[in-house]
């Protein structure tokens, strides 16, 4: 297990019209695969660097970019997206769609084998340090470079087909919901298959409806439990394609939900405990089941009753301490929570995962996370999704009078220090791809016309328009008319703003509008689309915001300011 090539198996051993992986339903041969690794190869040499930034939406080409530079013995750094703060923090070459580098041999696949030694000349540069680097904020916010090999990937995929490739045929497709840069997706989705030799599905599978168009054929699933409660949801789901295990990451899966999607997928429910830093240590079947080292792997419990571990997954055989508690008895282990969740408020201890745990015993409550604010007053605020009996209540006291209503009856179990003094109730908390909820993303609901949720529906390079989810912005409308809440017209210039600053390279002060009208009322029920056009020649952004009932508002901001190209261009 020591001594692991820089590439799987299966790319100098598969036939060459073998499936390695499907796009859109087309296949994609390992013919292709290594044609195609031989011209990123080439254009990766000409870039002269030991370290390239990578960022691709395609997910094959995302794979061959990586594998390419650890062939050439270049180490790639994972980008999450290609906006102009990425590119200014990573000053480097880029690859991948959003490439800044003149990468012409990309699309010359002419080459039939990765072992072409005269497609690289003894003169070409050469790099011994073959690696990947991703950047990790956990719960705090703040980046955090991750070094791993190509060699601590490759066993982790060793391992996982040792643990759960007897039971898989060789004809398996991998399909997952979740993003293939992430270092769930990336080893279960791409690594692990790709090692083994199984055919991948490319393309992620964002909506729950969409695993039921799959073909008949035997399947694994990597996904979050995110997608997994949409899944539980659905009133109805008739797949095609047999699910032979389902892989969930990321956050707990809550047991009501592995066993809803255990009966609608007819599949195990494996549930896998590690980290960045760690990959996978531990999984389970749930609901229910106790948690199993993966081989290799030792569990203990520091002087904190916290889990530290010892991994052949661990750059060092040091122990790798984490924040989360846990007790192990005749049953195997069991998680008990976070040890890095108790915060101080006014000087003393605050247990937010008691507080939820009370949150989510109220029957007004369906989900609910909490996080420490700290400004001129200390304080925890709460981010709330009600349920039926709670959205009534709601509407039946109004918001002041059931904030005030819901720490009385948290009063009765907690102490006063710990009563959220701040509230959001929202249709769904803000979950990243692998349902995960930072502390940042939660206080971000408590700012001042705080951006609400929204989803990138078109994008282009001076172009962008998102939707909004305004029931969630909802601390936007308070103090607006309480009888009929609107949208101010200060919000919608606001937000324009900071999304056009967010997704265009401006630089310098806005100086003012032109064309300013608002045409229609926006409330909270309303779906609307906001568009924004940057023209850099003119110095200004164009925005508007519609809806089925036609333009809400419209507008061009102008600015003072030179359009400054990315450092790395």
């Amino acid at each position: 297990m020591n001594n692991f090539p820089l590439l799987p198996p299966p790319l100098l051993s598969a036939p060459p019209d073998a499936i390695a992986f499907y796009r859109n339903t087309t296949a994609i041969t390992y013919a292709v695969l290594r044609a195609d690794l031989v011209a990123a190869r080439r254009a990766l040499i000409k870039l002269n660097a030991p370290e390239v930034v990578l960022h691709d939406d395609d997910a094959y080409t995302f794979i061959v970019w990586l594998i390419a530079c650890w062939q050439n013995g270049q180490t790639a750094l994972l980008a999450a997206n290609d906006l102009p703060a990425t590119r200014s923090f990573l000053p480097l070459p880029w690859v991948g769609h959003c490439s800044d580098s003149a990468l012409s041999d990309w699309s010359n696949s002419a080459a039939n084998t990765i072992t072409d030694a005269a497609a690289f000349p003894g003169s070409a540069p050469q790099f011994d340090c073959p690696g990947m680097v991703v950047f990790t904020s956990g719960s705090s916010g703040t980046p955090t470079r991750i070094f791993k090999t190509p060699t601590q990937l490759y066993r982790e995929a060793a391992l996982l087909q040792q643990v759960f490739g007897d039971a898989l045929p060789p004809d398996t497709r991998f399909v997952g919901t979740v993003p293939h840069q992430h270092m769930f997706g990336l080893p279960f989705r791409f690594i692990w298959p790709l090692w083994a030799g199984y055919p991948i599905i490319t393309e992620p599978h964002h909506q729950p409806g969409e695993l039921g168009r799959l073909a008949a054929e035997p399947h694994v699933l990597i996904s979050s439990p995110a997608m997994l409660k949409r899944l539980a949801q659905m009133e109805t789901f008739s797949p095609s394609a047999r699910f032979l295990a389902t892989f969930s990451a990321g956050s707990p899966l809550h047991d009501s939900v592995a066993a809803a999607c255990e009966k609608r997928l007819t599949t195990k429910m494996i549930e896998i405990y590690g980290s960045t830093e760690t990959a996978c240590a531990m999984h389970r079947v749930a609901p229910g089941g106790a948690w199993n080292e993966l081989p290799g792997v030792t569990l203990a419990l520091d002087e904190n009753g916290c889990l530290k571990l010892r991994s052949p997954l661990l750059p060092d055989d040091h122990w790798f301490h984490t924040k989360d508690t846990a007790v192990h008895d005749d049953n195997g282990w069991r998680l008990t929570g976070r040890a890095d969740r108790v915060v101080k408020i006014e000087g003393r201890r605050v247990a937010l995962d008691a507080l939820e745990t009370a949150l989510l015993a109220l029957p007004e409550v369906s989900e609910a996370h909490t996080a420490p604010l700290y400004g001129k007053r200390d304080e925890i605020v709460a981010a709330v999704v009600l349920s039926d009996a709670g959205r009534t209540q709601l509407r039946s006291l109004g918001k002041s009078r059931f904030d005030r209503w819901l720490r009385q009856r948290l009063s009765m179990s907690l102490d006063r220090i710990a009563l959220p003094r701040r509230w959001r109730y929202v249709s769904a908390l803000p979950y990243t791809t692998m349902g995960k909820i930072t502390t940042a993303d939660i206080v971000r609901l408590f700012e001042q016309h705080a951006l609400p949720p929204f989803a990138v529906t078109t994008r282009k390079t001076n172009e962008m328009v998102l939707t909004l989810a305004l029931r969630d912005g909802a601390q936007a409308f308070e103090g607006h008319f309480p009888e009929l809440p609107i949208l101010p017209g200060v919000v919608q210039i606001d937000w324009a703003l900071r999304l056009a600053h967010r997704y265009f390279p401006i630089e310098g002060h806005f100086s003012g509008f032109r064309q300013l009208r608002f045409q229609r009322i926006l409330f909270p029920d309303d779906e609307v689309s906001l568009t924004l056009h940057f023209f850099p020649e003119k110095k200004e952004v164009h925005f508007a915001y519609t809806s089925s009932h036609g333009t809400h508002s419209q507008g061009r901001a102008l600015f003072t300011y030179s359009v400054v190209a990315p450092d790395n261009a």
